[in-house]
């Protein structure tokens, strides 16, 4: 099995805001800088693609696996491996998933962790740390993918 080095998320949302008041002068950064969170101790990562058939595909990760279960009929691929194709085995601290819209169309995100309802645009990201991990057993995160042709890859750091 292949060591995993530099295993890491970046990020950053800022704006550079110049004052439009009487005798105020300069601009003023707004936000927080990049900044990068790395995973020392992570061996584990997969990632896997979701294609919508019909306007009610579901899929369903289970996120200490990498397995997914489908309701309606999306195309999933690379679910349940890691990045050599092996299988994924269990995952017990998640840090990092990134879900990535890489197709226009409505797209829900759901599960233990979250309610996000509104991807719609190739491109649209969504990101989620956890400083120390989230311990997992049976959490799951869902891609309601409500809309034909529209798709998604998820990626997921953590360690077994």
């Amino acid at each position: 099995m292949a060591t995993i080095t530099k295993s890491s998320a970046q990020l950053a949302l800022s704006a550079t805001c110049t004052p439009t008041r009487v005798n105020v002068s300069n601009s003023a950064a707004v936000g927080s800088s990049l900044a990068t969170k790395t995973f020392t101790d992570a061996d584990k990562v997969y990632s896997f693609k979701a294609v919508a058939t019909t306007t009610s595909d579901v899929a369903t990760l289970t996120l200490s696996s990498g397995d997914v279960a489908t309701s309606g009929s999306p195309t999933v691929t690379g679910a349940g491996v890691d990045f050599e194709g092996n299988d994924v085995g269990t995952l017990a601290t998640v840090y990092a998933v990134l879900v990535e819209q890489t197709v226009d169309g409505s797209m829900f995100v759901d599960g233990d962790f979250t309610e996000f309802r509104s991807m719609a645009k190739s491109g649209d990201k969504a990101l989620w740390l956890w400083n120390d991990g989230l311990t997992v057993s049976a959490q799951t995160l869902i891609l309601d993918l409500n809309a034909i042709g529209v798709a998604a890859e998820v990626t997921v750091i953590g360690k077994a």
